[in-house]
């Protein structure tokens, strides 16, 4: 059975416990910066039927419970976290969670072998390619009620991804053949001037 928290204290405004879980109020309440202190009835609390499973302490006169905001804040969102609307907004996360797991683990996003940011920016774009493209064949083999091996290892993927390197190197040859033509020009201009 669960015990007495302290969010089942209604607390006003303040931060100041107001009524107990079994609707005494304190005999007096105290707050010292971010500290706060709700006494209560030293008989009442004696007879209460939660009293083994209740936070507040005994004390020389009365029965005590000390709680700082940071307590107050967190049993707080325990409660809001046990909402309907708080389970709805948060069950997209182990979606998006699986997604970068997915991710890191086939592409090896994390260990890149590039410096620089634009470097790392056009790696790191070619990695998520190629994950949709990975995801993109699994979908197509589902869809066409082909069982076998996983989609890494079937026939549709390898070929596709063969296809994608070539074209791939085909243009940064391109791109190599322009830019060394372009700094031979260069170098050339340069000792003509001189």
């Amino acid at each position: 059975q669960k015990g007495v928290c302290l969010s089942d204290f209604k607390v006003s405004e303040n931060g100041l416990i107001s009524v107990c879980p079994q609707g005494q109020n304190p005999v007096k309440t105290k707050r010292k910066k971010n500290r706060f202190t709700a006494a209560f009835d030293s008989q009442k609390c004696q007879c209460c039927p939660h009293r083994s499973q209740c936070p507040v302490k005994k004390g020389k006169k009365f029965y005590y419970l000390r709680y700082t905001s940071k307590d107050l804040r967190i049993a707080q969102r325990r409660v809001y976290e046990e909402t309907p609307e708080f389970k709805d907004c948060y069950r997209w996360r182990s979606g998006i969670e699986g997604t970068i797991s997915e991710y890191d683990r086939r592409t090896g996003v994390k260990h890149l072998r590039v410096r620089g940011l634009n470097a790392v920016r056009f790696s790191a774009t070619l990695k998520a390619l190629a994950l949709n493209i990975f995801r993109a064949a699994a979908l197509r083999l589902a869809l066409e009620g082909k069982k076998g091996p996983g989609f890494a290892t079937g026939l549709v993927c390898p070929r596709l991804i063969s296809i994608v390197k070539e074209r791939f190197s085909a243009f940064m040859q391109i791109v190599e053949k322009i830019y060394n033509h372009y700094m031979v020009d260069y170098f050339l201009n340069v000792i003509l001037v001189k």
